[in-house]
């Protein structure tokens, strides 16, 4: 087996909070870019991944703007702002029809399918690798509340539906203990695994950034969130662990890994480990107020990007962070990074090889910072942008003109946190340009396919004019994110808050 990953929503391919886009994903490219058929049914064995029909689960912020703009052009008036509340309601109920009730709610391609190469689910914080299976997933799905056509309902126990599509595909009794971590071992002990892409992590930090409140754990040595039951951190409702509590938690998912991957049948393996972004880099929380003088640059507030157009409505009451909140999150990313860096070099000294290989996208995405930078961003784009090809973007959130002009962003989606098509390319090249370092035949970041990339971002390619009326609306504004919160905040299915996304 070429390439297997293990990851969260980013590795998922999450984008504008629709589940999901995995063909689009960083590891999908990488695959093409290694010459690996790609597909979505049994008949494309080389590298696998599951679509989400009917809008994916949650809410494809995308599908709904371009449904308003079509119906309201790119003004909308007074009562007419009603049908935002509407639209979104129709495309959650085809969601809720199609995996409550419709083909989405049983086996995938009525059971031929019986594994996925990238098992990569929205949500998962680290110990999801080895707590999260299938039988977990029915259990909760058949004892969730509210299912039916509930008015701006996502489908019911949304994370559980999803993990089920990716754990179990087949719906195999046989399979309802496999988590993340049981599929490699099975095919690490079957045809074996060349390289292993791995990244978790994120959502170990970043709910924190997403909710703009922090919620730390405790760390406490005799409670350990790795110590805990799946249903004792679920109400626990931690958005950022602790140093310490991070390391704990690591080094036990790459043990595990260690254990597996010793095991494995081919016998030049590797691990391609991508760190921790600094959240408060993404674009939905916005700096407010004039920058503090240092680099990188902190503002003396963070809030959602139509709301930061300066700091009255923070001082009002909506949700924000402080200066010394966003730097209180950077230097535990930090310190959980160094932490990532130090349980990597220990493996490989004990394997006294190079089998694990840190990518450094917390790095790049400090280079692509744009308010961070002072506008400044020192990343090198792949040689196509350099080419004038492709438009200059950047990580501020996504604005487009009346005229259909972008204004700012394209590396992001329209939810603020999960990259575009063209950011999951970024992810791809900064990918493969380690596993070249470390050998791996026929890794190449040239040989992304850039021309197909950017002709799949529909962002990029046909960008939303109705974005200005929302950020000429600090109330409409208001409303819109009000709803983004709550679906942002509940969207699992099993927490209250956005912990672990």
């Amino acid at each position: 087996m070429k390439l297997f990953t293990l990851g969260d929503s980013i590795s998922q391919g999450l984008m504008s909070l629709g589940v999901a886009r995995t063909h689009l994903a960083y590891s999908t490219w990488i695959a093409r870019a290694l010459g690996v058929e790609v597909g979505d049914g049994f008949s494309s064995p080389a590298y696998r991944v599951p679509d989400y029909p009917a809008h994916g689960l949650l809410l494809d912020l995308e599908v709904v703007l371009r449904r308003l703009y079509l119906a309201f052009g790119s003004r909308i008036e007074g009562l007419e702002w009603a049908a935002f509340v509407t639209e979104i309601n129709r495309v959650l109920d085809v969601a809720e029809d199609h995996y409550e009730r419709g083909e989405g709610a049983g086996p995938y391609r009525g059971g031929s399918v019986p594994w996925f190469h990238n098992v990569s689910v929205y949500g998962y914080d680290v110990a999801d690798a080895w707590l999260v299976t299938p039988a977990l997933c029915e259990e909760r799905i058949a004892a969730a509340p509210g299912a039916g056509d509930g008015f701006l309902h996502v489908p019911s126990a949304s994370f559980y539906r999803t993990a089920l599509r990716v754990l179990n595909p087949s719906r195999d009794p046989r399979l309802d203990g496999f988590s993340q971590l049981d599929w490699l071992a099975h095919h690490a002990r079957g045809e074996g695994v060349e390289s292993l892409l791995l990244w978790l992590g994120p959502n170990n930090a970043v709910g924190s950034a997403i909710l703009l409140s922090i919620a730390a754990t405790e760390d406490r040595p005799d409670r350990r969130p790795v110590s805990l039951s799946f249903d004792e951190r679920t109400r626990a409702q931690w958005n950022l662990w602790m140093p310490d509590d991070f390391v704990a938690e690591y080094g036990e998912l790459l043990d595990r890994i260690d254990t597996i991957m010793r095991r494995n049948e081919h016998p030049g393996w590797r691990v391609f480990v991508a760190n921790v972004p600094h959240v408060t880099i993404a674009p939905i929380a916005a700096g407010v107020g004039d920058p503090r003088p240092g680099s990188p640059r902190y503002f003396p507030y963070y809030t959602y990007p139509p709301l930061a157009q300066g700091p009255r409505l923070v001082k009002a009451g909506a949700p924000h962070l402080t200066e010394m909140d966003a730097r209180f999150i950077d230097a535990t990313v930090d310190a959980c990074n160094a932490q990532i860096a130090a349980l990597i070099e220990e493996r490989n000294a004990r394997h006294r090889a190079r089998r694990y290989h840190l990518v450094d996208i917390s790095g790049s995405l400090d280079r692509l910072a744009y308010r961070r930078s002072g506008g400044e961003p020192t990343y090198e784009f792949p040689a196509y942008f350099k080419d004038g090809v492709a438009a200059p973007m950047d990580t501020r959130y996504y604005h487009v003109d009346r005229a259909g002009r972008r204004k700012a962003g394209g590396i992001v989606s329209l939810d603020g946190v999960h990259p575009s098509v063209i950011g999951q390319g970024l992810l791809a090249h900064e990918f493969l340009k380690v596993m070249k370092a470390a050998g791996v035949e026929g890794a190449d970041p040239d040989r992304l396919p850039w021309p197909r990339i950017v002709a799949s971002d529909t962002l990029y390619q046909d960008p939303i004019p109705l974005m200005e009326e929302v950020y000429e609306h600090e109330e409409l504004a208001a409303a819109a994110l009000a709803a983004h919160r709550h679906i942002f905040g509940g969207f699992q299915g099993r927490r209250g808050s956005i912990k672990d996304f």
